[in-house]
C-alpha cells in the first residue's frame, strides 16, 4: 500500500467515524424524545413488530 493510499484509507477512516458519532448522537436523541413522549403523554410511537404467526400466514398467501 502506497503512502497516499494508506493516508486516503486513514482519511475514510476518521470520516466514517466521525460519521458513526453523529448518528449515535442522533440515535441518543431521538430515544430520549421517545421515551418522553411515552412517559409525559402516554404516547408509543414505537412501529411494532409482526408476530412470526402473523408474517407466516402473510408470506403464505402472498406466495399462493
Amino acid at each position: 500500500m502506497s503512502y497516499l493510499d494508506k493516508q486516503t484509507a486513514e482519511q475514510r477512516i476518521k470520516e466514517l467515524e466521525q460519521q458513526l458519532e453523529q448518528m449515535r448522537l442522533k440515535a441518543e436523541f431521538f430515544e430520549a424524545v421517545v421515551e418522553e413522549l411515552k412517559k409525559d403523554y402516554g404516547i408509543s410511537i414505537l412501529k411494532k413488530r409482526a408476530t412470526q404467526s402473523c408474517e407466516s400466514s402473510c408470506c403464505s398467501s402472498s406466495q399462493g
